[in-house]
């Protein structure tokens, strides 16, 4: 149940910080001539989203093979 809370706890840290981080720091990635910038708090995002979601498939792992 920790494991659950934990995700929970990731996923609600992530869109928190979605919707109330506003910085002017970013990415800025240059493919061929188009210049992008990328917003940390999207980083942070996606970075946290992943987090959460392999926390919970290695947490299915082990419970569906203990």
């Amino acid at each position: 149940m920790k494991h659950l809370v934990g995700i929970g706890v990731l996923v609600a840290i992530a869109f928190v910080l979605r919707f109330w981080l506003h910085t002017s720091l970013g990415l800025d990635i240059t493919i061929h001539d188009t210049y992008r910038v990328v917003p940390l708090r999207a980083i942070v995002f996606w970075f946290l989203m992943g987090t959460a979601f392999a926390w919970f498939l290695v947490f299915a792992w082990v419970c569906r093979y203990s």
